[in-house]
């Protein structure tokens, strides 16, 4: 069960900027405030006062399940429903489109008058560019007009203050109970591993493989260690396309040959919690030449863990996985970030693994790190990405890390 401790650490940012009560309605800080992973896009809002309780606004069908991760101030609404009630109150064009009745904005209103922040400063979403996305994952919600029009009416205010600089640093460090749903995603991840390795032979599609690992993770993901959402989003690449395999490519119909370089990219998420990983096999034997280029890259991202110590910065993790990529002599080093923060978000903003980047890191942040070449000498691309908590040791993996990298 989520604590109330991120709730705190927002009030006490909302203090700073003098700030009432803030309405959350994206996924991922809802998740980060209450543990409960939003069903609908944009069904579900946090509402967090400057001071006391915070409330958990969710559709009735959804409201057992909320209780799973949420035991605070929790109030339901009808929605999905066709009905004659009037429409144009939470969400309106979401509203228009599922048949919500007025109950969110009845909540909201009675929220500010109990949380005495009628007319008052209220905190929204405004700068979220990235969003993740809810259980049904096609469609993620975004904070637009609308949404800020029922913010303002509803808590009778002309003055919304954009608290997303507070959340994205606080974000950034991670609790013990989110350090254990991110090692179970992360387990559950090497479940599709496990699959790539299985399916990334010759004769196979990439398409195919692709398939295999997203349904490998999906069918035995699913109850592990009590996860009740789990989904994963899986993108495979083979043969000399790789030396291009840097700009996040695509799986195609193509035909995996003997002793091609496969490589999977790869988001899974359990929960509202989420990793992001890549391997690469040999489809067959290696040559010299990428083996040795596969140890680099391993030993470039034990580099960048062991620099990912409290008070370093981000260009320093960097700088030491560029390092020995660069001192092997082979081509094709890697022109992306060697990492970034992850968590509740496929790729978060913070802190940024990047040449010159001055973020500093501090205990409890998730990176991860993805020292690769890309290049036609070496028939291709090879990655591996993988995640850690820093702590004064350095940066301490999440799982696994060992891979057969070749039959």
């Amino acid at each position: 069960m989520v604590t109330d401790e991120r709730v705190r650490q927002l009030q006490s940012a909302m203090g700073e900027q003098d700030v009432d009560a803030t309405v959350l309605l994206l996924t991922e800080n809802i998740v980060l405030m209450t543990g409960h992973y939003i069903r609908i896009p944009g069904l579900g809002l946090a509402v967090v006062p400057r001071e006391g309780e915070a409330a958990l606004l969710v559709p009735d069908f959804d409201e057992e399940r909320a209780r799973g991760s949420w035991d605070g101030d929790l109030r339901t609404f009808t929605a999905v429903v066709a009905d004659d009630a009037p429409k144009g109150t939470a969400l309106s064009s979401l509203q228009d489109l599922l048949g919500v009745g007025p109950g969110v904005s009845a909540h909201l209103r009675d929220l500010a008058s109990e949380f005495g922040a009628r007319g008052g400063r209220i905190g929204f979403e405004g700068s979220f560019e990235q969003v993740a996305p809810a259980c049904l994952p096609g469609e993620p919600n975004a904070v637009g007009l609308p949404t800020q029009q029922l913010i303002r009416d509803t808590f009778a205010t002309g003055t919304l203050v954009d608290v997303t600089e507070a959340l994205e640093t606080m974000r950034a460090v991670k609790t013990e109970y989110e350090l254990e749903k991110l090692r179970t995603v992360h387990e559950i991840a090497l479940i599709g591993f496990a699959a790539f390795k299985e399916h990334a032979r010759p004769g196979r599609t990439e398409v195919e493989i692709r398939s295999a690992v997203e349904s490998a993770i999906c069918n035995e993901g699913h109850g592990y260690k009590g996860a009740k959402v789990v989904r994963a989003f899986a993108t495979v690449n083979s043969g000399v396309e790789l030396r291009n395999g840097w700009n996040y490519f695509l799986s195609r119909p193509r035909v995996v040959e003997k002793n091609d370089l496969v490589m999977v990219e790869m988001a899974t998420v359990a929960d509202g919690y989420w990793s992001d990983q890549t391997r690469t096999v040999v489809a067959g034997r290696a040559t010299d030449d990428q083996r040795a280029a596969y140890r680099a890259v391993r030993e470039a991202m034990d580099a960048a863990f062991a620099a990912a110590v409290p008070g370093a910065t981000g260009g320093t993790a960097d700088a030491a996985a560029r390092t020995i990529i660069r001192s092997t002599g082979y081509d094709g080093v890697y022109p992306h970030q060697t990492g970034h923060g992850v968590g509740f978000r496929y790729h978060e903003t913070r802190p940024n693994l990047v040449p010159g980047s001055e973020d500093v890191l501090e205990t409890g942040m998730v990176i991860v790190a993805e020292p690769a070449f890309y290049t036609t000498t070496l028939a291709g691309g090879i990655r591996q990405e993988d995640a850690a908590v820093v702590t004064s040791q350095g940066a301490r993996p999440l799982t696994s890390m060992e891979f057969d990298f070749e039959d």
